[in-house]
């Protein structure tokens, strides 16, 4: 029987009037080649599962494939099999049997972001942090400004508006079909709970919120680097030995979100020599913003304020935090940046306080100036500043004297919202965790953000002092705060110069995260400049997998470490090879290896395939006589078969040899893809998914067998790489259990001292299978090469598993947060066993080396089931 196929629906249909004829059309080709839907996902993405005839042969299952690819409706058609490489667990979360009516908010899309969005109800006990008094934001449901004409958005929009006595101030959109709009209302009539217990109750409201109020969280040859930045800050981070490698680019454009900075001569001021050459061209054309509810003003980005007069000068926060991303370096001036070449575009959303750190930004402007500069080419965001977002406080007597919690609490959905935009435009976000010396992680007081907001882009940034310990005010997280920087005693530029470079008043002196922040910027610059493709995620990996380890930070943050910004430049710990051992029979019970090759490269990669089973040791059960493997692309046409390497062409043979890879038994398969044109008989494979399935030649002699692939670069591509492998498999018991094998590392590494570590994403999982006889309850067990235990997990987000870890006596513990595999839409299955998930996770961050991963069912169940490993 020919498996099923997923069909993905264009994104471009679903917002679109075609939507309803296109899916007539392509319900009508099915129909045509004698096709059938089974069920409907709408998430994410809009997939239908069709099924073939059972009298369907491989050739016509694959011209009906290729006449669902051609048509307008259909963005890509995937076997079932493959499915887990091509799309995540989320884009499979909500289903209609084929024939029940899909709401249309789901058809389109718009609800999904929608219900995944935590919610937040007030009430008139609601306790608001920090806000505007006077204004609140509003999102609007998308299915109500989409199409607004038909659906009477315009006039009912109005109309409400109207009656609560609001006027529009500010507004954003970042598709056709959504609106987020800021409101401006009398305080003296109206209080803000008055007017968020009315949006609320509104039908056509996505969210409506307080319009908050941030807080800054601060309490080469120049002259001052060798004084007060060489040993540290910049010392610690080993920023030296980086410049070695890259001193930045003035290509790469870093948004700076704060108070201004001294980039610009008025009202008697001089702009500091160190910071004019590293300006974005935007600014240095005169186009400096200070953001307003009534859009762009071209006015000061100064760290000062001139009205009303006199003049005050506040306290030099962003003209600190500037130059400690990108004060210009070796150029006999002053101090330097870690970035010594940048383009800076200083966006000023702070006003300057006139004392003290007395200083809010509005959430309005704030979102601003994220997606100003998401338009504008940056490529990372800085933001020192925070706020707490408890909405309501309980006490808690026990134990004596007893204690307030935060019982309530929401995470700026506007600005989460912006933020998210800018992941889907490959920006990078830092921000600093906060000033209080609080837990972040902690119910009291609450979450912090922007740092803790629940988005891949955002990297979370705590202090460390010279000695490499938490500065006491500093916030840590190990669930929230991904890693320290220097934020301790550090001098930046001030808001004047007075010409004088060795004159200290022109230089400033913070101690915060908001200074910690800015390290972590400035090696995104660096990296940036250096890595040139690389994507936003593949930014983030690189700071987050180049930290240095530390007991003083191996517990109060993810990765249990502090910055190096040397390491987060060498070449990146790829995925070297994979392979699974397990019993191979028929149907359902044949190994299917997946894999994905990605990155952010079009290249090509080598890869050696191997399925062997006669030369298998040390088993005392039946081992798989005769393998074959069969290389499939994701809609389940053949690349490639072989089920005796011998008759391979004289170059793959040769390719073997040169590995290492020869099997020794004759009766075992293997390949290489490694040629192009088809001059080798399997071409060097192009970015996209792949399957291999491992069985028995003959069909009917069955046991233990091995499937692996091998990248054959070395380890020196990058951009072209191993994203995400996989093995679907019979799992039994003892010697028949599921057992992969995982290489980590390059070629180039043992005579690397810096080298970057690896973080993988590890499921073992069964009931989300779409097949019948599959594990129940998987078992997931992580060793490394010396066979000792690393972890295990048998619930993914069960009561005893609410922090993924993976522990390794040479490297400190990590930990990862559940909520950041659902953020990532990877989370499996929610299917129980007993009052828990039943699929399980790991999450470790690993060095070079050999790991195996056993997947076995508990209480010594049986079933196929499913090991998958990102890299992530």
């Amino acid at each position: 029987m020919i498996e099923p196929v997923i069909v993905q629906i264009k994104d471009s249909l679903r917002t679109s009037l075609d939507l309803d004829p296109a899916l007539e059309g392509l319900a009508a080709l099915e129909k045509e080649n004698g096709l059938s839907e089974v069920e409907w996902y709408a998430g994410p993405k809009l997939l239908v599962k069709v099924s073939f005839p059972k009298e369907f042969s491989d050739d016509q299952a694959q011209n009906a494939i290729a006449a669902l690819q051609k048509s307008e409706a259909v963005e890509k058609v995937v076997v079932q099999s493959a499915a887990n490489l091509e799309f995540k667990p989320a884009d499979f979360e909500r289903v209609w049997k084929a024939g029940n009516l899909i709401p249309d908010a789901a058809r389109r899309g718009f609800d999904t972001e929608r219900l995944k969005r935590p919610s937040v109800t007030y009430d008139q006990n609601t306790e608001l942090p920090l806000h505007v008094t006077n204004e609140i934001i509003v999102r609007w449901k998308d299915e109500y400004v989409w199409n607004a004409e038909r659906t009477g958005f315009d006039q009912q929009f109005a109309s409400f508006i109207a009656q609560a006595e609001c006027t529009v101030v500010g507004e954003q959109r970042y598709t056709d079909h959504d609106l987020t709009q800021t409101l401006e209302f009398d305080a003296v009539k109206y209080s803000v709970i008055d007017q968020l217990l009315l949006y609320q109750a509104n039908e056509m409201v996505d969210f409506v919120q307080p319009n908050y109020l941030y807080e800054l969280q601060s309490v080469p040859n120049d002259p001052f680097y060798s004084a007060y930045q060489k040993v540290y800050p910049l010392g610690k981070i080993s920023a030296e030995a980086a410049w070695d490698i890259t001193t930045g680019s003035d290509s790469t454009v870093v948004a700076v979100l704060d108070t201004g900075a001294n980039v610009a001569s008025t009202n008697g001021h001089v702009a500091h020599p160190d910071l004019t050459p590293n300006l974005w061209s935007g600014q240095n054309n005169g186009d400096r913003h200070n953001f307003t509810e009534n859009g762009h003003a071209v006015t000061d980005v100064y760290d000062y304020e001139s009205e009303p007069p006199p003049p005050y000068l506040g306290n030099s926060h962003g003209s600190n935090v500037a130059s400690i991303i990108g004060a210009q370096g070796n150029n006999s001036l002053y101090m330097c940046g870690l970035s010594r070449n940048v383009a800076l575009m200083i966006l000023k959303v702070l006003p300057v306080p006139s004392s003290g750190n007395d200083i809010n930004g509005k959430t309005s402007l704030i979102i601003e100036a994220v997606n100003y500069a998401v338009g504008n080419g940056a490529k990372a965001m800085n933001m020192s500043f925070g706020q707490y977002f408890c909405l309501h406080q309980s006490f808690e007597p026990d134990p004596p004297p007893g204690y307030w919690y935060c019982d309530s609490f929401g995470l700026d959905p506007a600005l989460l919202i912006a933020l998210q935009n800018a992941r889907n435009n490959d920006v990078v976000a830092v921000a600093a965790a906060g000033n209080s010396g609080a837990n972040n992680d902690s119910e009291n007081p609450g979450p912090f953000g922007p740092a803790n907001m629940p988005t891949d882009n955002l990297i979370s940034v705590a202090n460390s002092d010279a000695n490499d310990a938490r500065y006491s005010s500093s916030n840590f997280g190990v669930k929230t705060v991904d890693l320290a920087a220097p934020g301790t005693g550090i001098w930046g530029l001030r808001q004047t110069f007075n010409g004088n470079g060795s004159d200290p008043a022109n230089y400033s002196t913070f101690y915060g995260t908001s200074q910690a922040a800015p390290h972590v910027t400035g090696t995104i610059a660096l990296l940036k400049a250096k890595y040139g493709w690389e994507t936003a995620h593949g930014l983030r990996d690189r700071v987050l997998m180049g930290t240095d380890d530390l007991t003083t930070w191996s517990t109060l943050v993810r990765t249990g470490g502090r910055l190096n910004a040397n390491k987060a430049l060498q070449a990146r710990t790829l995925i070297r090879n994979v392979s699974t051992r397990a019993r191979v029979e028929s149907g359902d019970k044949i190994m299917i290896g997946g894999f994905i090759v990605g990155g952010s490269g079009t290249g090509t990669l080598k890869v050696a395939i191997r399925g062997l089973g006669p030369s298998l040791t040390g088993l005392s059960v039946a081992k798989l006589p005769n393998p074959k493997i069969t290389l499939k692309n994701s809609s389940g046409g053949t690349i490639y078969s072989n089920n005796d390497w011998g008759t391979l062409p004289t170059s793959q043979k040769n390719d073997l040899a040169a590995n290492g890879l020869t099997p020794t038994n004759s009766l075992e398969a293997a390949m290489v893809c490694a040629g192009s044109g088809g001059a080798t008989g399997c071409d060097a494979l192009a970015p996209g998914a792949y399957s291999v399935w491992l069985e028995s030649s003959n069909g009917t002699s069955f046991g233990v067998g091995l499937f692996e692939i091998w990248e054959l670069e070395g380890g020196l591509d990058e951009q072209t790489r191993l994203l995400n492998v996989s093995t679907r498999c019979l799992v039994r018991t003892g010697e028949e259990q599921a057992i992969a094998g995982l290489i980590l590392g390059d070629s180039t590494q043992s005579t690397n001292t810096t080298i970057p570590k690896r973080s993988v994403l590890m499921f073992g999982k069964g009931p989300s299978l779409p097949i019948t006889g599959k594990l129940a309850n998987p078992f997931l067990v992580l060793k490394n090469s010396a066979g000792t235990q690393m972890s295990s997990n048998d619930s993914w987000s069960g009561a005893t598993a609410s922090v993924v870890k993976a522990a390794d006596s040479s490297w400190t513990n990590k930990a990862a947060a559940v909520d950041e595999i659902i953020e990532a839409g990877l989370n499996p299955s929610s299917a129980l066993c007993g009052t828990s998930p039943c699929e399980s996770a790991l999450w470790p961050i690993l060095k070079s080396e050999i790991y195996t991963a056993t997947l076995s069912g508990v209480s010594n169940g049986t079933g196929v089931g499913l090991i998958e490993i990102y890299e992530y």
